[in-house]
């Protein structure tokens, strides 16, 4: 790419809600941005706010989590935007990676599965099962953790849709010998140059300490769930987490991966 910088669209599914995530995601590209000894520009654009879109002219795109149903929106102007917005990122085999609240409009959007609400809500810093080799595992465990925060899953997986589209499931939620529940999906890819994860590979140690330590979001915690659930959050919120892994890994393996020939 010669002296040009490399251009990163991020796009910023938040609503206007207030969130760690964007401020995590930008921490790791100025993070991997030094690291590399790359020149980037970076672009943020508020799809659901404000129906923003990035152009195919960019070299990676890292669309986010977010608040809210992955349902309801189907009809509301910003999703069939971006859902044709993701057709049209398929087709020209651009660098893709959704996180969370994106991944499942995108299942539901290419229909690999049934997207719907979970029994209860999961949060907490959890394990994920990979099910198939891929560079965006490099340097991770075959089990590795992760943050989950979702009330939404997506489970049935459509095996003729995925087949037709050389699509992947790459991980399962973790293993609940037992719940009688089928095991959510946790990531797939799309194709050799997009991927979509259920879980949030942006979160960073420091910033889940401050969250989960919180009061309004302890207390929050312990009504809906225990104290016991708070306590295993933050069991694994010390200075060895498995988290930092996650974080260290993740989205600059897929970096790296976007950059090459």
């Amino acid at each position: 790419m010669g002296l040009s910088p490399i251009r990163i669209a991020i796009l910023d599914l938040y609503n206007g809600v207030p969130n760690m995530g964007m401020r995590c995601i930008n921490a790791i590209l100025d993070e991997w941005t030094t690291l590399k000894k790359q020149n980037t520009a970076i672009t943020v654009f508020k799809t659901r706010a404000n129906c923003e879109l990035p152009d195919h002219h960019f070299d990676i795109y890292i669309s986010s989590g977010g608040p809210g149903s992955p349902l309801d929106s189907i009809n509301e102007q910003w999703d069939i935007f971006y859902t044709n917005w993701l057709d049209q990122m398929l087709a020209l085999h651009k660098p893709v990676l959704l996180i969370c609240h994106s991944f499942q409009i995108a299942c539901r959007h290419f229909d690999l599965g049934t997207v719907c609400l979970r029994k209860s809500r999961q949060i907490g810093i959890l394990p994920v099962h990979t099910l198939i080799e891929d560079d965006l595992f490099n340097g991770l465990q075959e089990t590795f953790y992760t943050l989950e925060s979702r009330s939404y899953q997506i489970i049935a997986p459509n095996d003729e849709k995925i087949r037709s589209m050389n699509a992947k499931i790459m991980a399962l939620e973790k293993r609940r010998p037992t719940v009688p529940l089928e095991r959510a999906i946790m990531g797939i890819k799309f194709s050799d140059k997009m991927y979509g994860v259920q879980f949030h590979p942006e979160a960073a140690l420091h910033e889940l300490v401050d969250y989960f330590n919180d009061p309004i979001t302890k207390q929050s915690i312990i009504e809906e769930f225990s104290l016991e659930k708070w306590e295993n959050i933050v069991h694994h919120l010390d200075a060895t987490s498995p988290i930092n892994s996650t974080y260290s890994h993740f989205i600059p393996n897929f970096l790296d991966k976007a950059l090459k020939v």
